[in-house]
């Protein structure tokens, strides 16, 4: 149940689904409430198994990213922060969107570049800077957290969540 936490909080979007042999009700409520996708009671057939994670797979679920206390839904374009909702539209936010995505990665401008303005080679790289400088003013600094750490010569990386 812990693991389930610990994967959601470091990867959102991960879907997780348990297989136990524990056949109560209990520890299936637990497993969904502490963020399992699926819980699956031993003994189960492997074709009905492997079908039930094709279709996960297939939908994917929702586009929202929590992170903590951080929702971010690139679908409603909408940021909350402790039930509070950021004014964050735009280039910054989809900046923003892109990076919580692969917050296990360092992500050059040149790659935001490329996911985010539909014709990059007409935008120069400091747009790039110009978004994130309006992230940090308009939620990092109001709200005392730190969203993105420069990474110097190589790009940005999310760092939420660290206090600022």
């Amino acid at each position: 149940i812990d693991l389930i936490g610990l994967v959601k909080q470091k990867s959102a979007r991960t879907s997780v689904v348990v297989l136990s042999a524990k056949d109560d009700k209990e520890s299936e409520i637990k497993a969904l409430r502490a963020g399992a996708d699926d819980f699956i009671k031993k003994p189960f057939d492997f074709d009905v198994l492997v079908a039930r994670l094709e279709a996960r797979l297939r939908f994917g679920g929702s586009n929202i990213i929590k992170i903590d206390d951080l929702i971010i839904d690139p679908d409603e374009e909408k940021i909350t922060y402790l039930g509070q909702e950021i004014e964050l539209k735009g280039k910054p936010f989809e900046v923003l969107t892109h990076l919580a995505r692969h917050s296990d990665q360092i992500v050059s401008k040149e790659q935001l570049l490329d996911a985010i303005w539909e014709e990059p080679e007409l935008v120069t790289p400091n747009v790039i800077e110009v978004a994130i400088n309006q992230i940090r003013q308009k939620m990092d600094k109001p709200l005392n957290i730190s969203t993105i750490e420069t990474v110097r010569r190589r790009g940005y990386r999310f760092c939420f969540p660290q206090k600022a």
